[in-house]
C-alpha cells in the first residue's frame, strides 16, 4: 500500500509560509504550433513556452539555473519566464483561466494539485510519460503515489521535488544543557522531545523550565517551536499522525477523524508545551516574531521544519552550530509530512509537445537544486544536488530522505477537494484556535466536532 492510502488528511495553507512571491507577469508570445494532439515524440516545431514561477529570488534563480541545460539542448524552444501566484494559490490560477491567459507550464503545490486536475486546468501527462520511456519507477514511490489520481489512476504533473518535516536543533544549547543530540533516524519519542524542551527553556536567571524558581514571564531561551502556533497544518499534522490521529482519514481523505483519541492527544501535547511547560513558542510570540526566525538567530533550541531552514541558516546565520533529525516516534509510530512542488502543463496550452519537453526535462535530467527541495527523480537526492551538497548538515539522509518511506508519512494532497471547507471557520479552525490559545483543552474543543461541523461539509462536497 502506498503513501496516499496510508495518510491522514492534510491541509492546504502552509506551503506559502516564508516564500516571497514576485510580482510582475510577462506578456505571452507564440510562434508555430507543434503537434499537440498526441504524446510528444521529441521532434517539436519551434515554439515559445510560457513558464510561470513563484517563490523568492533564490527559488526562482535555482529553477532558471536548472533550465539552462534545456535551453542549450533545445534552442528551437524559447522559454518565456513569468512570475505569479498561480500554482501556490489556486485562486490566482482560476483568474488566469477565466481570462484565457494560463501559462503553458507552471508549478503547483501538492495542496491544490487535485483541485486543478478536477477542474480540467492541468493536462493528463500519462500518455506523454509513456511515450517518453520514463516510468513512474524512476521517481520516489511515495511521491508518485501521492500524485496519482485515485479516481482515474492518471498523473497530472511530475514532481519538481519535495520537503519533509524534520527536527532542527541547536547543538550548542544541547551541549550547555548536558543533553545528547536527538538521533538522526528518529529513534526517540515525543516524551523525550518534551523533556528536552523543558530543560532547554531558560529564564533570565538561567533556570530551566523544570526548576522550582523558573519564571515563565522572563524566558530568554525557548526549547521548542512548532508551526502549530501559526496555526498551519505542516506544524500540527505530523504530531497528530504520530499519535494515531489526524483531521481527515480514509483512502480518499474524506472521513472525519478530528475527534479521535489520537487527534486529541496530539493537540494536547502541543498545547501543554506552550501553556503548561512554557517551553514552546505561543501564538502571541509567533505574531511578534516567527518562531523559525527565532531558531535561526539562536533563541530557540529546537524546531520542526523543512529543508528551507538549511537555506535560511546559510543566508542569515552561517555560524549557527546545528543538527537535524527525523521526527520522533509517537504512540502510532514515526510520522512526517511531505509537501510536493509539481510541474504541470496547462490543458489549454497551444504548444503541448514543446511544453512537455520542458516539463519532462525539469523533472528528470534537470532535477535537483530547484527551490531547495529534495529531488524525487532516481537517486539524485543522494548525490551532490542534495545530500552531498556543500553546507548540508550531517544526518540529512536519515532525517530528510529516509522518512519518505515511512508507513505513516503523508502528503498534503487533497484528492476529494474538501480541505478548504474542513479547515475553514465553518469547520475545524475555531477548535484549533481554542486549543492553541489555551481557551479549552483539546478534548473540550474537539468533542463531537465531526458530527456537529465537519460531516456536513464532507457531505456537501460529494
Amino acid at each position: 500500500m502506498g503513501l496516499r492510502k496510508k495518510a491522514f488528511g492534510i491541509t492546504a495553507a502552509a506551503a506559502c509560509l516564508a516564500l516571497l512571491v514576485a510580482g510582475c507577469t510577462g506578456d505571452s508570445s507564440t510562434e508555430d504550433e507543434g503537434d499537440d494532439d498526441g504524446a510528444a515524440t521529441g521532434d517539436v516545431e519551434p515554439a515559445t513556452v510560457r513558464v510561470m514561477l513563484w517563490g523568492n529570488d533564490a527559488d526562482i534563480s535555482s529553477i532558471k539555473d536548472a533550465a539552462a541545460g534545456f535551453s542549450t539542448a533545445r534552442p528551437e524552444i524559447t522559454i518565456e519566464w513569468e512570475s505569479g501566484d498561480c500554482g501556490v494559490d489556486y485562486a490566482a490560477c482560476k483568474t488566469l483561466v477565466a481570462g484565457g491567459n494560463t501559462p503553458d507550464v507552471f508549478v503547483m503545490g501538492s495542496w491544490n494539485y487535485f483541485e486543478a486536475a478536477r477542474d480540467g486546468v492541468t493536462a493528463d501527462l500519462t500518455p506523454y510519460l509513456e511515450e517518453s520511456g520514463t516510468t513512474t519507477d524512476d521517481f520516489t514511490p511515495a511521491i508518485i503515489d501521492a500524485l496519482t489520481s485515485p479516481s482515474d489512476g492518471k498523473l497530472y504533473g511530475l514532481p519538481m521535488g519535495y520537503n519533509i518535516q524534520s527536527l532542527f536543533y541547536n547543538k550548542d544549547m544541547f551541549d550547555a544543557a548536558g543533553l545528547d543530540y536527538p538521533p538522526a533516524d528518529g529513534s526517540y519519542t515525543y516524551d523525550d522531545l518534551r523533556e528536552w524542551a523543558a530543560k532547554l527553556t531558560l529564564d533570565g536567571s538561567g533556570n530551566d523550565a523544570t526548576a522550582a524558581g523558573f519564571d515563565p514571564n522572563a524566558i530568554q531561551q525557548y526549547g521548542y517551536f512548532n508551526f502549530a502556533a501559526a496555526p498551519i497544518e505542516p506544524g500540527y499534522a505530523p504530531v497528530l499522525a504520530a499519535f494515531g490521529g489526524g483531521i481527515l482519514g480514509g483512502d480518499a481523505r474524506n472521513e472525519c477523524t478530528a475527534d479521535s483519541e489520537g487527534t486529541i492527544e496530539g493537540f494536547q501535547w502541543l498545547q501543554d508545551l506552550m501553556w503548561t511547560d512554557h517551553s514552546a513558542i505561543t501564538p502571541q510570540l509567533q505574531q511578534e516574531e516567527p518562531g523559525y526566525a527565532r531558531w535561526v538567530r539562536g533563541q530557540v533550541a529546537m524546531q520542526q521544519g523543512s529543508h528551507e531552514q538549511v537555506l535560511a541558516v546559510q543566508q542569515q546565520n552561517p555560524e549557527l552550530n546545528y543538527g537535524i533529525a527525523a521526527l520522533p516516534e509517537g504512540p502510532a509510530g514515526n510520522a512526517t509530512l511531505a509537501q510536493i512542488h509539481v510541474w504541470v502543463m496547462s490543458e489549454a496550452s497551444e504548444h503541448k509537445d514543446a511544453a512537455w519537453e520542458f516539463l519532462h526535462y525539469m523533472a528528470t535530467e534537470g532535477a535537483g537544486k530547484q527551490m531547495g527541495l529534495i529531488p524525487a527523480y532516481q537517486d539524485v537526492a543522494q548525490g551532490p544536488a542534495f545530500a552531498q551538497a556543500e553546507g548540508e548538515p550531517e544526518g540529512l539522509v536519515e532525517a530528510q530522505i529516509d522518512p519518505a518511506g515511512w508507513d505513516l508519512t503523508f502528503t498534503n494532497v487533497d484528492p476529494s477537494v474538501v480541505w478548504s471547507a474542513v479547515s475553514s471557520q465553518d469547520g475545524i479552525a475555531p477548535a484549533i484556535e481554542d486549543i492553541i490559545m489555551n481557551r479549552a483543552t483539546a478534548a473540550e474543543a474537539l468533542d463531537g466536532i465531526c458530527a456537529s461541523r465537519i460531516d456536513a461539509l464532507l457531505d456537501a462536497a460529494k
